[in-house]
């Protein structure tokens, strides 16, 4: 598909898959506008896309805030007048035992994976109605469909960003508007890297690159796809467990109770 003339908004564009999706949707001809918290990565991501689309542009912005939101995306739509598509990428976690994980930590994983992506959504929205056309792309994570080990935040805001989508899909359909929601396995970035106590560990072969998902999101757009999960093992297992889900369970339990240690709890 040949993304000419089109603006797409990507946050968490300094690294990762953000940093991915730019460079791939600049080779195909897009504008794109992305953001980050660090300046330094943006600068990086912004000379990678200029080399293909000149016209890009990345902003410094916390998206877990939504004033800088709104004044963010007033500019953006100001200077370049619509936004064709609108991805959510941002995101942040924790593997840490929930109840050694502290509030604060909760809530701003809350609020940049899926607050951040409300806060988004709710300031671009009202220019894809008014044009009756646009697409919005959420990345949420295997995490969202199977609840996983020492990472009740990082999966309750996935979750949330699944159930979004799903009744975004329903409200915007009759607009003109897609919706898609890409699921991805565990991915080797910074991201990734940056979680504490990381047991149980993933095995290499389980991996999907950030070009993966890239290409994943491009297909979603393409074809109007409401959910894609990769890698294909994940979908697969994502089956499973939507069959049988009490089975699933049984077996996941077995596999994960080798690395829950009792909590020291302070009284």
């Amino acid at each position: 598909m040949d993304f000419k003339d089109h603006i797409i908004f990507i946050t968490g564009a300094s690294a990762g898959i953000g940093r991915q999706l730019a460079s791939d949707l600049a080779a195909r001809g897009a504008v794109v506008v992305g953001c980050g918290r660090s300046r330094d990565r943006l600068v990086e991501s912004l000379k990678l896309v200029r080399k293909t689309s000149p016209g890009s542009l990345m902003i410094a912005c916390d998206i877990g805030d939504p004033g800088q939101v709104r004044a963010m995306m007033a500019q953006v739509l100001r200077d370049f007048g619509k936004i064709d598509i609108l991805i959510n990428n941002a995101g942040i976690g924790m593997r840490k035992a929930f109840i050694d994980t502290p509030l604060d930590s909760i809530e701003a994983i809350l609020r940049t994976n899926y607050l951040g992506a409300v806060y988004c959504t709710k300031e671009v929205l009202p220019s894809m109605i008014a044009r009756g056309a646009g697409h919005i792309v959420n990345i949420s994570s295997g995490a969202g469909k199977i609840g996983t080990l020492n990472m009740s935040a990082y999966c309750a805001s996935k979750f949330a960003i699944n159930g979004w989508s799903e009744s975004l899909y329903h409200e915007l359909k009759p607009l003109g508007i897609h919706v898609s929601v890409v699921c991805p396995g565990p991915v080797p970035t910074d991201f990734s890297r940056d979680f504490r106590n990381t047991e149980p560990k993933s095995p290499a072969a389980l991996f999907v690159s950030a070009a993966a998902v890239s290409l994943a999101v491009l297909r979603a757009i393409e074809r109007n796809r409401f959910e894609i999960i990769i890698p294909r093992w994940l979908d697969l297992i994502c089956g499973f467990q939507r069959l049988s889900p009490g089975l699933f369970r049984f077996l996941a339990h077995r596999r994960f109770r080798r690395y829950v240690a009792a909590p020291v709890i302070e009284r």
